[in-house]
């Protein structure tokens, strides 16, 4: 986490936009039968193991991954030194209110943020426009963007493409965790990589969602 945590600061020094992707099973399937995504993510300036799936591929390839970075794990710690260092971060996705009640609660914690910016993930073409104009404006060096994969990474990729020394990243649904409307699982669960589990537990309706995760540990041992 430290490491992911220092790349993603020095790639606000660099020039460019820099696309940061938090990656688990369901991304890796969908971006194989997903062109756009699978030349997004192999261009993506980082990709971190957000998924259990990911660490065990690794492992089953002899590559060590120390540890799984989740896409609420990095955005807490950006957020906490965003508050150290006052590093404008702007906000885009969730339902209406959702990233306010994420900041509101990361705030508690961390201290006084420099919040550029936020919006819902509901526009219209026209709102799409001045969003992104907004966050130019901005000068936020941290975008974090939830609008669910593979949305989020295209939407980066096609509409943030002009930035320059701005790291955005694809949080999926951290808004939600960090708002309070979705619960972690419980420590030892995420220790013994079952977080899957029992957000499956929660949210049975994404047994579709999870179907990836065999279909992806099938296409390793098969290309192993």
């Amino acid at each position: 986490m430290d490491e992911a945590v220092q790349c993603i600061l020095q790639l606000t020094e660099e020039p460019g936009l820099h696309l940061v992707a938090t990656a688990n099973a369901e991304m890796v399937m969908l971006a194989n039968e997903n062109p756009t995504l699978h030349t997004i993510l192999n261009n993506a300036s980082l990709v971190v193991p957000d998924g259990a799936g990911i660490l065990w591929a690794a492992e089953r390839k002899g590559e060590h991954v120390p540890e799984r970075v989740t896409g609420v794990d990095v955005t807490k710690r950006l957020f906490k030194v965003a508050a150290d260092q006052q590093i404008p971060v702007y906000c885009l996705g969730a339902a209406p209110g959702v990233a306010q009640r994420a900041i509101d609660n990361l705030s508690a914690q961390v201290g006084p943020l420099n919040i550029a910016g936020i919006h819902d993930g509901f526009f219209d073409s026209v709102e799409e426009q001045e969003i992104v104009k907004a966050i130019g404006e901005s000068k936020a060096k941290l975008v974090f963007v939830a609008l669910g994969v593979p949305k989020q990474e295209q939407w980066i990729s096609e509409k943030l493409s002009h930035l320059d020394g701005v790291v955005a990243i694809g949080i999926g649904g951290s808004f939600d965790v960090l708002a309070g409307n979705i619960p972690r699982a419980p420590e030892w669960m995420q220790r013994n990589r079952l977080e899957w589990l029992y957000r499956l537990y929660l949210e049975p309706q994404r047994i579709g969602r999870m179907l990836a995760i065999p279909k992806f540990m099938w296409t390793v041992i098969r290309n192993k």
